[in-house]
């Protein structure tokens, strides 16, 4: 009697060690080790600087912090060994169109602004048109255009022109780098 009980009390041990924990529920749901439910309250994660971040000791793939410098959720998507702390509230793609108007021949400089910052510099991708809104006249005029001073505020687009134009535009697409 007493080695079936031993039994029963090892196996219900055993069982145990593999629950669900359910913090305002009795019912965890299945699928995950932590169940929270509230009606009234949220859950905080730890709030650290920028620095009190990277001074963690190999963190894991996929831990999550709140990041107090700026102002969002990060989670390392590297290694331990190598981390690379990526932001969800700002890990979103950003495009706009830069409207140049009249143009001077020679180096062309506009400012673009994210409306929101990246955690680092984003891959940039330019698409240059012409003739679309104004007028045709001067079209492909454009002889190169490019990327300078990128941040992760924002970035400055240069259009050299080979004559004075009336009708540039450049479209932009910022998306986070994965590497």
């Amino acid at each position: 009697m007493k080695k079936l009980l031993l039994l029963l009390l090892t196996v219900a041990f055993i069982n145990g060690l593999n629950a669900q924990v359910g913090i305002g529920t009795d019912l965890p749901d299945g699928s995950a080790i932590l169940d929270i439910e509230s009606t009234d309250a949220g859950v905080l994660f730890p709030r650290l600087t920028t620095i009190e971040r990277n001074l963690i000791t190999n963190p894991a793939t996929g831990l999550l912090v709140f990041n107090v410098t700026t102002s969002s959720f990060q989670y390392n998507f590297g290694t331990p060994a190598i981390p690379n702390w990526v932001s969800l509230s700002s890990n979103t793609t950003q495009a706009g169109t830069v409207d140049a108007g009249s143009t001077v021949t020679g180096w062309n400089y506009y400012d673009v602004v994210f409306a929101t910052p990246f955690t680092a510099i984003p891959t940039i991708t330019l698409t240059f048109r012409e003739g679309t809104g104004r007028d045709n006249s001067g079209s492909n005029s454009i002889m190169h255009f490019k990327v300078v001073d990128s941040a992760t505020t924002g970035f400055t687009i240069g259009i050299n022109e080979t004559s004075n134009t009336n009708d540039v535009f450049m479209d932009w697409i910022a998306t986070p780098r994965t590497q």
